[in-house]
């Protein structure tokens, strides 16, 4: 059988005979269970788990789980009446006798479904948090629609979650694209970053996650589902592939936080970062692998707040970016990889090569003789500042450059002159706040001209800049 999609299967129904069947016979295999157990409570396993209280905090709780396996053996569950007939059923079934004895998922996870798995799936449903097991109508009902819903569909959801903690916004979520939100994480997806460890209490003694923290970034994409024997050639990622600005292929979900991060941070200034992400498919018989990665042990950054003017300027940037990225990218990237430094050294040099990328990026090796003097000369014409004139911008950006000519020569930041226009006294810090307000203000400019910022790879254009305005 060749990997086919579910679009016939839409055309057929699940029959209305598959579910009173599956109906009877997990209500017997309930009851049956229950006798084996000389009761209603089976061996459990504890589950450690978060619940969001009424606060809108995550709180741990203890789930039990019953043991199904030691009592239900293949052997024993074929041994309870109907059993055949049940899987019968399933197997003749239009819609689902189409997955079964098949990997059904996606290019990215699959998993061999049988019919059994269906069946145990229903009677594991019928379990509480305290390990009871009682068959139930709501507790079928909602398994139920669980099962319609996976084999009516053609697309299985895959999911990324980064958490940026403290970031508020007025109302979630926050459309960035149609597959890119910011907004309050879920139950299940605060779970999934607390177990892997890309979430973690402010304090061990006391196990819990903020409802400020448990908010961030979320992508979630369908992707076609696939029936395959097994035997298909296997399509493979193209690693190389970094895709675009807001556009991001599988598997680099890191350039997805890095895209959602750089538009923050290109707005304004801020702190904000992300400990970490998680990725799953996102359907109850794929659940079995979560890719995560942490990125800092210790997580939280600053308060990243937006208000009701900044929420449409974020929107506008955003949508710039994905038109005018690929331009400067390099310098988004390096003025990106400041925000995450630990040492103010490290990020100086960060924000004058991206500033470096930007403004002498038509510079070609033989013609790179006065270096210092052109960045500043066009960075004080280029970049628009609400207060510093051309000269203050001069003279701050040649100082930057002088900075990180002295760090990367092995010198120090303690005979280097922080001094500002506004600030006589200025620290390193302050110093180097300025510098990334500055290379702000040109990048934001540099991918507000869309298209005709491709010109700043031309000569001619800093030419027309600095000789054009030096005459007025």
């Amino acid at each position: 059988m060749t990997t086919q999609s579910q679009t016939s299967a839409n055309l057929a129904k699940i029959s209305t005979e598959s579910r009173r069947v599956l109906y009877d016979f997990v209500y017997s295999a309930v009851q049956h269970l229950s006798n084996l157990s000389n009761g209603i409570t089976l061996e459990c396993e504890a589950e450690t788990r978060l619940a969001r209280g009424a606060d809108g905090h995550f709180r741990e709780y203890t789930k039990r789980k019953p043991v199904l396996s030691l009592l239900l053996t293949e052997e024993r569950l074929r041994s309870i009446p109907n059993y055949d007939e049940c899987v019968e059923h399933l197997k003749s079934d239009p819609v689902i006798g189409q997955h079964l004895n098949r990997l059904v998922g996606t290019n990215i996870s699959a998993f061999h479904l049988q019919a059994k798995d269906i069946i145990l799936s229903a009677i594991y449903a019928m379990s509480n948090d305290e390990g009871t097991l009682a068959f139930t109508d709501e507790r079928f009902d909602r398994k139920w629609q669980e099962l319609e819903e996976f084999f009516y569909s053609d697309r299985i959801a895959y999911k990324l979650v980064a958490p940026l903690p403290y970031l508020i916004i007025p109302n979630y979520p926050l459309s960035l694209s149609d597959d890119i939100v910011l907004d309050r994480l879920t139950e299940d997806e605060v779970n999934r970053c607390y177990q892997s460890g890309v979430l973690r209490p402010l304090f061990p003694r006391f196990p819990m996650i903020n409802a400020e923290v448990s908010v961030g970034i979320r992508k979630m994409k369908l992707i076609p589902k696939l029936i395959q024997t097994g035997n298909e050639p296997q399509e493979q990622p193209d690693v190389a592939d970094e895709g675009r600005f807001g556009v991001r292929p599988f598997l680099r979900d890191d350039l997805v936080i890095n895209d959602v991060l750089s538009s923050l941070r290109l707005l304004k200034h801020t702190l904000v970062r992300t400990p970490g992400y998680a990725s799953w498919t996102d359907s109850f018989y794929l659940t079995g692998g979560t890719h995560l990665r942490v990125l800092e042990y210790w997580m939280y950054g600053g308060k990243y707040e937006l208000s009701e003017t900044e929420v449409p300027q974020l929107l506008e940037l955003w949508h710039l970016l994905e038109k005018g990225a690929e331009h400067f990218g390099f310098s988004i990237h390096r003025f990106n990889l400041a925000f995450d430094r630990g040492f103010l050294v490290v990020r100086i040099i960060d924000l004058v090569i991206a500033a470096e990328s930007l403004l002498l990026g038509d510079i070609g090796v033989q013609n790179r003789g006065e270096l210092r003097f052109r960045f500043a000369l066009r960075a004080a014409k280029f970049i628009d500042h609400p207060i510093y004139s051309e000269n203050d911008i001069y003279s701050v950006m040649r100082q930057a450059y002088d900075a990180r000519s002295a760090i990367v020569h092995g010198g120090s930041l303690k005979d280097t002159n922080t001094r500002l226009p506004d600030n006589q006294s200025a620290n390193i810090q302050t110093f180097t706040d300025t510098i990334e307000e500055l290379v702000r203000l040109g990048l934001r400019k540099a991918i507000s001209m869309k298209e005709n910022g491709k010109n700043l790879h031309q000569s001619e254009y800093w030419d027309d800049l600095v000789f054009t305005k030096h005459n007025h």
